[in-house]
């Protein structure tokens, strides 16, 4: 029996809600940089260690919180996870150095974030929306993006009203209240609408099968050129991606704008991802997501070589928008991909090891954004290297194919383009 629209609706908006308040809390960091850092009196790329920190951790457990996900279900692990991250910011507001801070900010919370984010996320659309072929998981991933957009206004003006400190107690209410709110609101598929162990019966090659089998278990997945191609795309996605949401905000000011100019940009980054997001949801429907991928890194690599000119806020402001066409946009699309390729039966492990790289390069352009500004006195050096490495991961994902029948094929569907 099919799940009634309503349910299928109320599980989508949920999702998005908790990318909303747990993005939003979670990237409220990059706002409230120069106040931290102010009171710490450190320089730029030891503070940039707690972004550094956290995707690093983000990163490696990634594979775990995936097979948590496989096992128990993403409500169980949403919901988990956000009590952590909700404590965790809480106690942020406390720290007396920039030590405890990185701890807190860098382990606490980002252990929860990964669990509330968008890999359960990604998951629990999925399996709501089995047959979807980018633009659920698309429409889901605005909650990011308005999370950032809202909370970041939010951080600005909170930060300039009563401090950094007095900020994150008023993040980490959000998250409580949120929280009571995900208890009841959030459930799991029903048991008759869950995917199945296996996406499709196991069995040895015959003589003359390709290697990319429709039948493949997570090891054999894991093996694939596809999976690899894949994934270094996203590595490329992840260092540029933290390396803007780090320090951005710095640099407008170092321009000499204010900080109510820096958190506009970043708003407006954020707004430009919700159109970037439904867009690309719609290309990936009618080209596959592979193809939407590589459209996506070639349109940031032309943002990133364009910020070094900026000079004017409206510079800024443009740079923002097409950067946050891309912002974000790419983590629904290779989640898409990764389930066209290799089916729901491991999903999570792999998309979670996928993201593990992601993270890894993420942290390395964060504290890589910070080391270089404190050895040249520019960012426009690591600016210039991260258009450079998006070039690179649009040209590898292009690869991202896999031989043989797909998924879809295996099991008597047509096949959808990945």
């Amino acid at each position: 029996m099919s799940v009634p629209g309503t349910r299928r609706f109320g599980a989508l908006a949920a999702g998005f809600a908790v990318l909303f308040v747990a993005s939003g809390v979670n990237f409220a960091f990059g706002i409230l940089f120069k106040p931290i850092l102010g009171e710490f009196g450190v320089d730029r790329s030891t503070l940039a260690l707690a972004a550094t920190t956290s995707l690093l951790v983000n990163a490696f457990s990634q594979p775990a919180f995936g097979r948590l996900v496989d096992r128990y279900g993403p409500r169980r692990v949403i919901l988990a996870s956000m009590a952590l991250m909700t404590l965790g910011t809480a106690l942020v507001s406390r720290v007396d150095g920039p030590w405890q801070f990185i701890a807190l900010y860098g382990v606490a919370v980002a252990v929860g974030y990964t669990g509330c984010g968008i890999l359960s996320v990604s998951i629990h659309v999925r399996r709501w929306f089995p047959a979807e072929r980018g633009f659920v998981s698309a429409l889901v991933a605005c909650g990011f993006s308005f999370g950032y957009l809202a909370l970041t206004q939010v951080a600005a003006r909170s930060a300039a009203a009563v401090g950094w400190r007095q900020t994150y107690v008023l993040l980490a209410a959000m998250l409580a209240v949120a929280l009571a709110v995900f208890v009841v609101a959030l459930r799991d598929t029903p048991a008759s609408e869950s995917p199945p162990d296996d996406p499709a019966p196991r069995r040895a090659p015959s003589p003359g099968t390709p290697a990319g089998h429709a039948a493949l278990d997570r090891r054999a997945a894991l093996a694939t050129p596809a999976f690899w191609a894949l994934t270094v795309g996203q590595m490329g996605c992840g260092f540029t991606d933290f390396l803007m949401t780090t320090h951005l905000a710095p640099y407008a000011t170092d321009l000499g704008m204010t900080p109510a100019v820096a958190a506009n940009a970043i708003s407006l980054l954020a707004a430009a991802n919700v159109a970037g997001l439904l867009v690309a949801g719609i290309v990936a429907a009618r080209v596959g997501a592979r193809a939407a991928l590589v459209l996506t890194y070639s349109l940031r690599a032309a943002a990133l070589l364009y910020l070094p000119v900026v000079r004017e806020p409206w510079e800024l402001y443009l740079f923002a928008g097409l950067f946050g066409a891309t912002f974000f946009t790419t983590a629904p699309l290779s989640s898409t991909l990764v389930g066209q390729l290799f089916g729901p039966a491991h999903h999570g492990a792999l998309f979670g090891v996928s993201n593990l790289f992601h993270g890894v390069a993420g942290a390395l352009g964060s504290y890589a954004g910070g080391l270089v500004f404190d050895v040249t006195g520019s960012y426009r050096p690591i600016f210039l290297l991260a258009a450079l490495v998006v070039v690179g991961s649009a040209t590898v994902t292009s690869l991202a194919r896999r031989r043989g029948p797909t998924v879809e094929q295996s099991r008597g569907r047509p096949a959808a383009r990945a």
